[in-house]
């Protein structure tokens, strides 16, 4: 057998060549590969596929660098090499064997089948002494023949085993060390010598939080005492400052392929990735920091995190998705100025706010300090308070009370509810109590209503129960009292400037007074010249009457005081009567259609007495069916239509007729 020899880019084999690429050469050291020539690890597979299917082999072979070459480095990995090479300051050619030699067919044969376990997972081969029979010369053989048989143990080489393997289909994960160990045993045993690397898995796309405020605080609120109020939480609804950061994106880290035994590629799980311009919502943006990218507050607000789209916004409202009770919020008392339930407000728990619109139903009680309040959906045995604010709305409410006093309550439809309003809108009520200054009601069916104005479309009886409708006159009699106490006022501020007057006058008449006026009259005039005596005289008598000047002044004052009394004392009469009649003014009662027993009458409650609203909803209840038998009647009946207004009483001396 002869000695491959190397012409240029040819290795001459006894079976054939082995054509070189370009990045392989020969040195002293052996068979070299140019790093820097190496783009794809496609190209390195194809050159030892070659030197194999040629039936050649290496010598000395690195079998690390072989399989980095073959299967594991990425160009960036070649890269990496190349640069500590020259950091040491050594070329970009490292030594992949010291030769490249025939494996001839009778080596071949000392290799025989491998056993590959679970797909590729790993690879068993016994390892057993092998010995082959040849015939050699000898003249001197008994037979005659001229030849003899011998008997030749044969010894197993690592670089041939990697080969003998490659043509087996076992071509990565060899374990070189037990291998080169069972060779030196020498002894027959299986041995496990292959194992496959599996893939490294990456790691998805991810955010980093940046602030604690991402998460509430569900731990229960401290008292000032030191206790805890179980009721609420410590920090529902976190806000946050402009210029805060969010949160940074955590770029995603593609696996790492992994290999079988047999050289198949072992793919990880595919990572995903995702634009972080797709979180950032209202009232934030996206912020690039060198190579972290941010999602920061624009403004100052709440936050608003979507569950379903992870998009974090930034808003002057309080958002909340999942419900009051006392398992996600407990009791809320909201600062904000807005505030959105997506969820249920469940019974017992309080919500305390402002401007405040629920998505869901309410069974719960809310409490707001004005503004609106909006219910999308239904009021089921729960409360409404806005004093000064106003209240919608739009599904049903049943078994609730809802009071804006001084404000305005719309109503789609009502059953056995209380309200107290200022101005009160129902498109259909049933066994209502009522309590407004203004009432517009499409349809009323057995309600109880008590107010300065009502106005229905319809009003009827519910399982015999009438609508009673109670209209509130002013108690004039208070103005009445009060005019009288202006007046009793008037008279005696008028007998003080009498007396004051009278008092004045006395002063004036003094005939030292009189003197004094005479003269000083003349001297404003410049009538009168004083000779050096006389101007002695008048400085006596200046003496003389300045007490009775400092009275006459006193007295002036007391007067212009009382005039100013009196003045004030007029106005508050002009007031009082404007009130009075304000007071007697926009009491209407107007009935379109009356289909069911329906009962209307007056009420003039004392106004010392306690009002309406105030009472208790079972003993408001009480009073506002009661109430006919205080007042006098209007009406009574079950068909027909009504109207009433006293002006009209007055100026024509009659009641108006339904």
């Amino acid at each position: 057998m002869s000695e491959p020899s190397v012409f240029g880019n040819i290795v001459e084999l006894e079976e054939g060549q082995v054509l070189l690429p370009g990045f392989v050469s020969k040195s002293e050291d052996g068979y070299c590969i140019d790093l820097l020539a190496i783009d794809s690890r496609s190209i390195f597979a194809h050159f030892i596929e070659r030197v194999y299917a040629a039936g050649a082999r290496f010598v000395g072979l690195d079998y690390d660098l072989f399989l980095n070459l073959t299967y594991l480095w990425e160009p960036a990995d070649v890269d990496r090499q190349v640069e500590a090479l020259k950091r040491r300051g050594k070329p970009s050619q490292v030594r992949l064997a010291q030769d490249i030699v025939p494996f001839p067919k009778e080596r071949r044969g000392i290799y025989h089948g491998v056993k590959i376990l679970h797909g590729g997972a790993s690879a068993e081969y016994i390892m057993e002494q092998v010995s082959v029979e040849r015939m050699v010369d000898d003249p001197d053989a008994p037979d005659g023949s001229g030849c003899r048989r011998v008997v030749e143990r044969l010894y197993a080489d690592f670089d041939e085993f990697v080969a003998a393997l490659w043509e087996k289909g076992v071509r990565f994960g060899i374990d070189a060390k037990a291998v080169r160990e069972a060779i030196a045993r020498d002894k027959a045993e299986r041995c496990t010598i292959a194992r496959q690397t599996p893939p490294t898995e990456g790691s998805d796309a991810s955010i980093d939080e940046q602030t604690d405020l991402l998460h509430r605080d569900d731990a229960p609120r401290l008292l000032p005492n030191g206790r805890m109020d179980l009721r609420y939480y410590r920090n529902r609804f976190p806000q946050v400052k402009a210029g805060t950061r969010l949160f940074k994106k955590i770029p995603r880290v593609t696996g790492v392929s992994g290999w079988s035994v047999q050289g198949t590629e072992l793919l990880p799980a595919m990572v995903k990735d995702f634009e972080i311009e797709t979180l950032a919502g209202v009232g934030t943006k996206v912020v690039r920091d060198g190579a972290d990218t941010y999602v920061v507050a624009a403004q100052d607000g709440f936050l608003d995190i979507d569950a379903k789209s992870h998009q974090v916004s930034v808003i002057h409202k309080i958002v909340h998705r999942e419900g009051v009770s006392m398992r996600t919020t407990g009791d809320l008392s909201l600062d904000g100025d807005y505030y959105e339930e997506h969820g249920e407000v469940q019974e017992k728990r309080v919500v305390e706010g402002h401007n405040m619109t629920f998505l869901s139903d309410i069974f719960g009680n809310v409490i707001s300090n004005g503004g609106r309040v909006t219910v999308k959906k239904n009021i089921g045995g729960g409360t409404v308070h806005n004093p000064g604010g106003s209240i919608v709305v739009e599904g049903f409410v049943s078994r609730a009370l809802l009071e804006a006093r001084g404000g305005e309550v719309q109503v789609s439809r009502a059953e056995g509810s209380t309200f107290i309003a200022g101005r009160l809108r129902i498109e259909h009520a049933v066994r209502c109590d009522i309590v407004a200054d203004e009432v517009e009601i499409e349809l009323a069916e057995g309600c109880a209503i008590a107010a300065r104005k009502v106005v229905l479309k319809t009003a009827t009886a519910r399982k015999e129960e009438p609508t009673t409708v109670t209209m509130l006159l002013p108690d004039l009699a208070r103005f009445d009292h009060e005019r009288k106490r202006l007046d009793e006022s008037h008279r005696n501020l008028e007998a003080d400037i009498a007396r004051h007057s009278t008092a004045l006058q006395g002063l004036i008449n003094q005939s030292d007074m009189r003197a004094y006026f005479a003269i000083q009259s003349k001297l404003k005039a410049k009538t009168l010249t004083m000779s050096p005596g006389q101007q002695t005289q008048w400085q006596a008598m200046q003496a003389r009457v300045a007490p009775s000047l400092q009275k006459m002044i006193t007295i002036n004052g007391d007067i212009q005081k009382v005039r100013d009394e009196i003045a004030k004392t007029d106005q508050d009469i002009e007031v009082l009567g404007g009130a009075r009649e304000g007071a007697a003014q926009g009491v209407l009662c107007r009935i379109e259609a009356v289909a069911g027993d329906t009962q209307v009458h007056t009420l003039r409650q004392a106004y010392d007495a306690p009002p309406l609203a105030s009472l208790p909803p079972k003993t408001l209840h009480t009073r506002l069916h009661e109430a006919g038998n205080a007042g006098a009647r209007l009406f009574s009946g079950n068909r027909g239509s009504f109207e009433w207004q006293p002006l009209a009483e007055k100026e024509t001396g009659k009641k108006s007729q339904p």
